[in-house]
């Protein structure tokens, strides 16, 4: 495959025949709107679609993939049959299936103190290093958490990812920290987090992890397309208004009765196995607290979701958990699986013994004095539904891209676009999720603009300023969805026109090819999205995301192609000006 790589000076916006340039240090350019509120309003309906009602129920249960009932016992038997030829308490069965009663009862098992202190501590020394490698969540997983989670999901398991981040005390609703469900509605996802006070070894204070229990028993609706094919949102597992979370504890109040759950145990670092694609659940964001680090990692059914966290170059079978778990599964390893992870009953045998015996650091926790009442669940619910947009974040911090003169210095326009594109790129997207989970190919593109620093993203809009030298922005600047999606498509199919040995249905093997394909699921995917924007806010971000990441392929297409995908690009960047500059003349700025 041919790849043209970037050079870090050249600009997209700079090409001769492009764009205007001028050189001199003041940018011509227009940043103010002014709007009536009859503008306004039909700006929004035409931009804006009907909110959708989050919920979940049991018979949705029905659209989810996986083994049928025989397998999964079939499973559970051979996985059983082997760790008995290592285990030496016969009652170490009874144990072990006991703990995964309480992850299937609750959708979540909460673990503290599974790795000693000294190796915990060599952890935390390493983290910054090796903090978005997958051998990080090797570091500290036990077999016993991934037994217990192939057992309870019915077959072999396989890491789909695998990430560690810093996080800093703040109240606010953010796409990584509302109440959710995780978006697999077609497939079981389950997950293993990791959680400290940054640089202790010791559980965290604040950003907690927070659970609703039993709610892992239904599913959130599925759609159905004029093709009568199965399909769902984002959003439709999101719960942040009074009359989702009312839905929500209906249905947890049928199952169990149980109120919601703040892990919090800040004697020693936790660890939590929960059903991730079912469970309602979110990190308790606030104010509260000292700075949070965490391991998280993700795990499907290799029968559901074929493939490979990490391709490797070395021919042959897994000669580990972790080489099975990190390597390629497709759901017809389950002698493997079951033989590798039965070479570590011992191990499992003496962690089970540890986590039951009241004298010992690894415990199970109980959950049942973490149950949030009164006062606490009062303040919980406030900051569920109330707590501060990144949009209202922005604009607190004074992050405002208006300027009153006709001119502005670049270097003052690069830093008001880029501070306002750092919070906004946290705001509400809403794509699309496959029955068939082809959306997985998306994930590191997003990530990409996610976690795209404000010097990136400064050095990026540099290279874009021609794109808004000389230029008005008016109301006619915020496109209609549906001229939007039209652009969005034509790139992804430009993409696949200038690469036609390239399979962009898979992840692809070379890192080109991972860079491509994810990219084009993902424009392909806003694209989509752009025309079901149920916020203003929504709409402003799935613009920036296109915008961002339709720049990131730029430099792989040849140079006709660069330019028509440049000028498409800038359209992105235009609306999301636009669109911006129009919410703060409703905030009178």
């Amino acid at each position: 495959m041919k790849v043209l790589q970037r050079k870090e000076q050249s600009s997209p916006g700079q090409a001769p025949g492009i764009f205007p340039s001028q050189f001199d240090n003041l940018v011509p350019v227009t940043l103010s709107l002014t709007t009536t509120d009859e503008e306004r309003n039909a700006l929004l309906a035409s931009i804006v679609s009907k909110s959708a009602n989050p919920s979940i129920s049991v018979q949705a249960n029905e659209y989810r993939n996986g083994p049928d009932p025989t397998s999964k016992a079939s499973f559970r038997k051979s996985l059983l049959k082997g760790f008995r030829k290592g285990w030496q308490d016969v009652a170490t069965e009874a144990r072990f299936v006991r703990l995964v009663e309480v992850l299937q009862s609750d959708g979540c098992a909460v673990f503290a103190g599974l790795v000693d202190a000294a190796s915990f501590q060599q952890l935390i020394d390493d983290f910054s290093t090796i903090m978005n490698k997958p051998n990080l969540q090797q570091r500290h997983d036990t077999p016993s958490l991934i037994a217990m989670m192939a057992y309870a999901m019915g077959g072999p398991v396989r890491m789909t990812d695998a990430r560690g981040k810093d996080t800093e005390p703040i109240s606010v609703n953010a796409q990584d920290n509302m109440l959710h469900i995780d978006n697999t509605p077609f497939r079981e996802e389950y997950k293993i987090l990791l959680g400290w006070e940054r640089g202790q070894v010791k559980g965290p204070t604040g950003q907690n992890f927070t659970f609703l229990p039993g709610t892992h028993k239904g599913n959130r609706p599925i759609r159905v397309d004029e093709h009568s094919q199965h399909w769902s949102t984002e959003n439709d597992s999101l719960f942040i208004t009074d009359e989702s979370i009312e839905s929500v504890f209906a249905f947890q109040g049928d199952i169990t009765g149980h109120d919601p759950k703040v892990i919090e145990y800040p004697e020693q670092p936790i660890t939590v196995l929960f059903s991730a694609g079912s469970l309602v659940h979110h990190r308790y964001r606030n104010s509260g607290g000292n700075t949070r680090s965490c391991v998280i990692a993700a795990f499907h059914l290799a029968s559901d979701h074929p493939g490979a966290l990490v391709h490797s170059e070395v021919a042959g079978s897994p000669q580990s958990v972790a080489e099975i778990l990190v390597g390629h599964q497709d759901g017809t390893e389950v002698e493997a699986f079951c033989s590798l992870i039965s070479l570590k009953a011992s191990a499992i045998e003496s962690k089970i013994s540890e986590i039951l015996n009241k004298d010992h650091q690894s415990i199970l926790v109980d959950t049942g004095n973490l149950t949030l009442s009164g006062e606490k669940f009062d303040r919980w619910r406030e900051t569920v539904i109330n707590a501060p947009s990144a949009t209202r974040l922005k604009f607190e911090g004074s992050n405002y891209i208006s300027f009153a003169n006709n001119s502005i210095s670049r270097d003052l326009l690069v830093k008001k676009l880029a501070a306002a594109m750092a919070y906004d790129k946290h705001g509400l997207l809403d794509l699309i999720i496959y029955m068939d989970g082809h959306e997985e190919i998306r994930k590191p593109a997003r990530k990409s603009v996610w976690t795209m620093s404000r010097e990136k993203i400064a050095q990026i809009l540099a290279a874009w300023i021609p794109a808004v030298e000389g230029y008005k922005f008016t109301t006619a600047d915020v496109q209609k969805p549906a001229l939007l999606r039209h652009k969005a498509d034509k790139v992804a199919r430009l993409l696949r026109e200038s690469f036609p040995t390239v399979d962009f249905a898979s992840a692809g093997s070379s890192k080109e090819e991972q860079q491509l394909t994810s990219a084009h699921q993902l424009i392909d995917d806003l694209g989509e999205s752009i025309t079901r924007c149920e916020k203003l806010e929504t709409y402003i971000t799935t613009n920036l995301f296109l915008f961002l990441i339709i720049d990131q392929i730029i430099p792989l297409l040849d140079w006709t192609l660069r330019q028509r995908v440049i000028g498409t690009c800038a359209v992105f960047l235009r609306a999301y000006i636009a669109c911006v500059l129009v919410v703060e003349n409703n905030q009178g700025i």
